[in-house]
């Protein structure tokens, strides 16, 4: 047989494309701050409905566009002139409820074209306590928007840490049922489980909403369906089902999740809240986290 020899321009080509090769291979992240978290915690719990987690990360024609914007807020920022100008009643009553037990408000406002960035702008925004609050509240994250866009993809679950994980064992509060319930954690971390479907009406998506604490060590475990035997990785999760809450979101619309702020105590937040949205590099002054969720874009057809 003739033996073929490649020129050296050649061998380069194709050791570029192996190394190509491999490289999409391996996969990548695109939060590696804890933002996105592609970890299938929900699959180790068998009552889970949602048992497929999604590890996309990036953006196609057929995903849909989630925006983050995480921001660190004085308690007294939290009073009742902003939940004035906050749509509160856009949820159930008793999902609400169950939501204010642990020490949560949320509700939706009107998504803003653009912070200020002038002086005159934000003078002008003074007068608007949401504008007031999204120009002086402090930036959370690498960007220096502070917001991290996720791609989420149609009828998957997601995972979205919204607190950092507590080193050690710690004693978690949660009103269940009515009830106060502790439970003796390792290492918790709040996080919401989303899980979005397009509809019901044009340029629209229903985002379900699941609070979760994730605990413990990082376990492994098969999952069967009728497709295929996988490998699930991830920890155990203490479910809030009273939480659990359904937005049909479009991008016109905010999701505001913060801490309820009660001025009257000694301590300006409780619950659950307190315990998970603690900025830890404002424990003096008492500062919290506040969350914004937004959908940004939608498949295209």
């Amino acid at each position: 047989h003739e033996r073929m020899t490649l020129s050296a321009p050649m061998r380069c080509w194709w050791a570029t494309c192996a190394l190509a090769i491999v490289t999409l291979g391996s996969g990548c992240s695109l939060f590696q701050n804890g933002v996105w978290s592609d970890r299938a915690s929900g699959e180790l719990n068998s009552k889970s409905k949602h048992t497929q987690v999604s590890k996309l990360t990036h953006k196609s024609r057929k995903t849909i566009s989630l925006q983050a914007d995480f921001r660190h807020v004085s308690t007294q920022d939290l009073d009742e002139s902003l939940w004035q100008h906050v749509d509160e009643t856009a949820f159930p009553p008793k999902v609400r409820e169950a939501w204010l037990a642990n020490g949560f408000r949320i509700g939706l406002i009107a998504t803003p074209d653009a912070l200020p960035e002038t002086v005159e702008e934000n003078v002008a925004a003074g007068d608007d306590p949401i504008n007031r609050l999204l120009s002086t509240a402090g930036v959370m994250g690498r960007s220096p928007s502070g917001i991290e866009t996720i791609p989420l993809r149609p009828s998957q679950r997601h995972e979205l840490p919204i607190s950092s994980i507590l080193d050690g064992s710690h004693v978690v509060l949660a009103q269940e049922n009515g009830k106060l319930t502790g439970r003796s954690l390792d290492s918790p971390q709040m996080s919401l489980s989303l899980t979005p479907t397009l509809g019901p009406g044009p340029g629209q998506v229903t985002l379900d909403i699941r609070p979760e604490i994730q605990h413990g060590s990082v376990q492994q475990r098969f999952i069967s369906s009728e497709a295929a035997t996988r490998l699930a990785t991830g920890r155990s999760t203490w479910e809030l089902p009273e939480m659990n809450l359904s937005w049909a979101a479009n991008p016109h619309l905010t999701l505001l999740i913060a801490p309820m702020h009660q001025p009257d105590e000694n301590d300006p937040t409780f619950g659950l809240a307190r315990q998970m949205l603690r900025d830890a590099d404002h424990m003096q002054d008492d500062q919290h986290v506040m969350l914004l969720l937004r959908i940004s874009d939608l498949p295209s057809s």
